[in-house]
């Protein structure tokens, strides 16, 4: 199993280095020795800076040129979380809980095989930490789609579309979905992250224009009934999250 991280200009805030501390960060090689500083050499894979530039065309040198089952995660992710005894919807806070980073092998392991053996090829966790959202009753699921921060990979010909820019992992989950009909996700785990305002990474060539073109392009895509965004945006974050995703699959 590879355990890959791209990353670029954070090599002084990453935040989850130690956490996964199995896992080597894929960086432009003009950028090599600041991360080689920041965690040693063995856990730095450089590639040519022209097969870098955003992080759609390095998500697709890695799942070109790095082997399966292969993890990728986004260097902002801090941990794994989730939420265990929970007696009622308001009481989630003093029962949240970190995945042991001990764990963390034997739990990439067991998800790459509960995926396989549902007959899906790519796995990930919730993108939603809200506990008052959270589904005891329904720890997984396989017709929801799951985001970039936190993906597995088994064999799959599927690349990502560079055309959609940063919606590059919407459109992923839904690429998955549309062929292999299902996605394996972990509704119980979801990612702790730090978006928009942790510098370097998409935030240092994200702008308004930029993401509202990409929005049209991915509704443009797999139509707006599919995934939608709320355009014009009243916040940044109407850009970010997709208002609606809606799978026309059957199943949990």
């Amino acid at each position: 199993m590879n355990i890959i991280i791209p990353s670029y200009k954070r090599s002084d805030n990453l935040k989850g280095k130690d956490y996964f501390h199995m896992a080597k960060y894929c960086v432009p090689e003009s950028q090599k020795q600041d991360y080689i500083d920041a965690v040693g050499e063995d856990r730095v894979i450089a590639i040519p800076d022209e097969c870098d530039g955003d992080i759609v065309k390095k998500r697709n040198w890695i799942l070109k040129n790095i082997a399966r089952p292969l993890m990728m995660i986004d260097d902002d992710v801090e941990s794994i979380g989730y939420y265990e005894n929970r007696k009622g919807e308001n009481d989630g806070e003093h029962k949240k809980k970190t995945l042991p980073k001990d764990y963390l092998m034997e739990f990439f392991t067991h998800s790459f095989e509960m995926c396989n053996q549902f007959g899906a090829k790519m796995w990930g966790i919730s993108q939603n930490e809200d506990n008052r959202i959270y589904k005891e009753f329904l720890p997984f699921s396989l017709s929801q789609i799951c985001l970039g921060p936190l993906q597995g990979h088994l064999d799959h010909d599927l690349i990502f579309d560079e055309k959609v820019g940063s919606k590059d992992d919407y459109d992923m989950a839904l690429q998955q979905l549309n062929k292999y009909k299902k996605v394996f996700r972990w509704n119980k785990f979801h990612y702790i992250c730090e978006h928009g305002d942790n510098k370097g990474g998409i935030v240092s060539y994200r702008s308004k224009d930029k993401e509202i073109e990409y929005c049209k392009r991915i509704m443009l895509k797999w139509g707006k009934k599919i995934i939608s965004y709320q355009l014009p945006p009243r916040k940044m974050t109407d850009l970010l999250n997709a208002k609606k995703v809606n799978i026309p699959i059957k199943g949990i």
